[in-house]
């Protein structure tokens, strides 16, 4: 009878505390996940995979026309969609071809002051000047390693100065253009050091001048002067606060805060203007507010952000605040 009764409160005991741990395991699990940002809210989103007008295939970068409108390229499609800030389908121009007016892998857009759109193709090279109403007006550069020819161009700028600052992640160098498409510099060499690229993504300019470079292969971010001094960096690989897996997109709003996205992280940070981390969103998934495989972002000056996420053939549009 003793025993029998030791047997019973043994496993009265471990079913006891069974839930115990496995609600400790919970816990666990759950503070360790990634908050939800209190800074950003989720507005809308639109697209989905397709070719038809409004659907994506491979969304890439991002940039407000002369009216205000987004322009959207698109890699696989070929083409640029234009669309309101609320998400309605436009226009279309370019698609695949050899024609002056077409492309075959567009990745980098940007837009002048007077209205001129720029559009960089990664496989050729070349770089497609259109002007407001998306008439083709000239093309240069071309395939190549030589200056003045760029090799797998990425995404780009217009600086305040009006000169174009490019990408090239197969060059591992920022090139720079007038608007006129003259070659004027280079920065940028392959490695690891101050100034040294591995794949450059991304290049924007704040309102001071500077240029940032979403340095994809080093996992990391680097700043410099119009004239292409390295000034300073921040980031390494890893998944905490300010660290990276592949940053891709980047964009700066009007206070000059840096809206990075990590791509192996499914997620967007947000830094300072001197690279201090403010906050992040965004994880693994298809719902609201989750992210496979970023690409393009850009800020409105109302505070909106439009998020390339490319893996789920859509844009997703979040309102910065304190909600």
């Amino acid at each position: 009878m003793n025993l029998n009764r030791m047997q019973r409160t043994s496993a009265l005991s471990s079913v006891t505390i069974i839930p115990i741990i496995l609600m400790g395991l919970m816990f666990l699990i759950s503070s360790c996940s990634e908050p939800k940002s209190e800074h950003i809210k989720f507005i809308k989103s639109w697209g989905t995979k397709g070719v038809e007008d409004g659907n994506f295939l491979y969304v890439e970068d991002f940039d407000f026309d002369i009216k205000g409108n987004l322009l959207v390229t698109d890699a696989l499609r070929s083409d640029v969609q234009v669309f309101s800030k609320s998400g309605v389908f436009l226009f279309k121009f370019g698609g695949m071809g050899v024609l002056d007016h077409q492309f075959e892998k567009p990745e980098g857009v940007a837009v002048s002051a007077n209205g001129d759109v720029f559009i960089a193709d990664y496989l050729n090279g070349f770089i497609k000047k259109f002007d407001e109403n998306f008439k083709h007006i000239k093309t240069f550069s071309g395939l190549g390693a030589e200056e003045g020819k760029t090799n797998e161009a990425e995404f780009m700028c217009i600086h305040p100065n009006g000169n174009l600052y490019l990408a090239e992640a197969g060059n591992n160098r920022i090139s720079v253009f007038n608007p006129d498409g003259e070659f004027l510099f280079s920065f940028g060499e392959e490695g690891i050091a101050e100034g040294q690229m591995y794949r450059p993504e991304t290049a924007k300019a704040d309102s001071h001048g500077n240029i940032w470079v979403a340095d994809f292969g080093n996992h990391r971010i680097q700043v410099f002067t119009e004239n292409g001094k390295f000034l300073k960096m921040f980031g390494k690989e890893g998944s905490k606060q300010g660290e990276f897996r592949r940053p891709t997109g980047l964009a700066i709003d009007s206070n000059n805060d840096v809206y990075v996205c990590d791509l192996g992280n499914n997620r967007v940070q947000v830094f300072d203007s001197n690279g201090n981390f403010k906050f992040m969103w965004g994880e693994e998934g298809s719902l609201e507010g989750e992210f496979m495989n970023l690409h393009g972002i850009i800020v409105d000056d109302d505070g909106n952000v439009y998020v390339g996420d490319t893996g789920n053939n859509r844009i997703q549009k979040f309102k910065v605040g304190t909600f």
